[in-house]
């Protein structure tokens, strides 16, 4: 299987004079993105093995926030690193869920003349779509190299954000994404392996992935813009709680705090506090983090190899945004019971946040093959497909998660996403409005906006009459001003 990871230096010994290359890297698989904040100008030698993106946003950035967004055709540093389209396709799909007004690529285009400079260029746009802020940026390297039993995919570009009006550069970010797979075989049959692993590292989707990885971690740097997976969206069920259980548990009603809840049963006998506290955490009697954070850390202090209590713990650090913690405690949740698929899902939120999909889709795959799946494993997989631009395998998880709950908005909106990216425009629109639609019946605001920002992100506005999209904008505006 191939596999993306993060490298430290190691003395190369080995028995093929083609792995030589490939001994001193070790994998470390799982290693998060580190978004550093400094001159993109400025280099650094970490920069180039592939899990630091680094950024610098100005102060007018930040006093005023771009309203829209472009994105100009691309360049490339050597010729020999073109195409570009293909970021460029990658940039708007990872932007467009984001929110933010985002022009057509189409439109943008349709404002430009062959032969203008870069400056009238971007005046020439702003101009036709009155859209005051515009991306830019050339591809610096692409590289795929095979050795036999090792390979790697490289693929580097620096990016800026100007306020048209003013010629400043309100944003800049550079990110080297690299794929590497193979490695030092320690035996004959290992070689084979490689070498297998190594060819198929270098297949177009894994060209499709990197370019995938490349844009995601670039749009996550931009201030504002970024949208990440938060609890709202993909946690839903991941824990039951009924106010009418809550009212129902000895002990519980009428307390003022987690710290008094706690201090009331920890002289009973271990056997009893394991679920006392499991119908407390049921319940939405204390629904904010940081004090389930609490019960959930008593509960483990009491029985360490509870494995109940480190998921308890891992969803609270979760939705603290501590995820690497919640990583660990999620694990070592699996190594105690990896029968249950509520375990690998909560895994799989945790890599979604830590910017990693490709190990999000693992443990989703492990949750949604689990007997009886519930229908957001499905959605929460597609999500990863989406992330890592694999759009067939996100709409064949999506339409599983759609077959059992076909009224999920949310849903709806990915496999529209999923769509576009396989190139089905008249579907795609057709997932679009149903999720508008069903946001406006559930008046769900933020994915209403959100599935309105990606339809005309995608220039998709052919595929309705005038007449719908204008009455889906009004009622959705009403939502968003109600």
């Amino acid at each position: 299987m191939t596999r993306q990871f993060c490298f430290t230096r190691r003395a190369a010994t080995g028995f093929w004079m083609g792995a030589a290359i490939a001994a001193v890297l070790f994998s470390l698989q799982g290693c998060a993105t580190r978004y550093v904040e400094r001159d993109p100008d400025k280099d650094d030698a970490a920069d180039a093995i592939g899990d630091v993106v680094v950024s610098k946003t100005s102060e007018d950035f930040t006093k005023n926030p771009p309203l829209c967004l472009g994105i100009m055709p691309l360049g490339a540093s050597k010729k020999e690193f073109e195409p570009t389209q293909d970021l460029r396709k990658a940039l708007h799909a990872h932007l467009a869920p984001t929110g933010i007004q985002l022009l057509p690529l189409q439109r943008v285009d349709g404002s430009l003349v062959p032969g203008q400079s870069e400056l009238t260029r971007l005046q020439a746009v702003s101009a036709a779509t009155g859209c005051d802020t515009l991306m830019t940026g050339d591809i610096s390297e692409r590289l795929s190299r095979f050795w036999g039993v090792y390979s790697e995919i490289k693929l580097a570009a620096a990016l800026q954000i100007t306020r048209v009006s003013t010629g400043q550069v309100i944003w800049r970010g550079k990110h080297t994404a690299v794929v590497r797979a193979g490695g030092l075989p320690l035996d004959p049959l290992s070689a084979i392996g490689g070498v297998i692993s190594a060819g198929v590292n270098l297949r177009d989707e894994q060209l499709t992935r990197t370019t995938h990885d490349l844009a995601r971690r670039l749009v996550a740097a931009i201030p504002n813009l970024s949208y990440s997976e938060k609890d709202s969206d993909l946690s839903q069920d991941a824990v039951a709680r009924q106010a009418a259980h809550s009212s129902s548990i000895p002990g519980l009603a009428g307390r003022p705090s987690p710290h008094a809840f706690v201090s009331g049963i920890e002289q009973r006998p271990i056997a009893q506090l394991g679920p006392l506290i499991a119908a407390a955490l049921s319940g939405d009697q204390w629904p904010e983090p940081a004090d389930r954070l609490v019960l959930a850390q008593f509960w483990l202090n009491k029985e360490p190899q509870s494995s109940q209590a480190l998921f308890e713990l891992a969803s609270a650090r979760l939705a603290l945004g501590e995820a690497t913690a919640a990583l660990s405690l999620a694990q070592k949740a699996i190594q105690l019971n990896a029968s249950l698929p509520e375990y690998h899902f909560l895994q799989g939120r945790i890599y979604l946040q830590l910017d990693q999909p490709a190990m999000a889709t693992q443990a989703m795959l492990k949750a949604a093959s689990a007997p009886g799946p519930k229908a957001i494993y499905f959605t929460a997989l597609g999500v990863a497909y989406n992330q890592v631009g694999d759009y067939a395998l996100a709409a064949a998880a999506l339409s599983r998660s759609l077959a059992l709950e076909p009224g999920a908005a949310y849903a709806h909106l990915q496999i529209g996403v999923a769509l576009v990216g396989i190139g089905d425009d008249s579907a795609a629109a057709k997932a679009l409005r149903q999720s508008m639609i069903l946001s406006i019946a559930d008046r769900n605001h933020k994915n209403a906006a959100r599935a309105l920002a990606t339809f005309k992100a995608m220039d998709l506005q052919a595929q309705l009459s005038s007449e719908e999209l204008e009455a889906l904008e009004v009622k959705i505006g009403q939502l968003l001003a109600s």
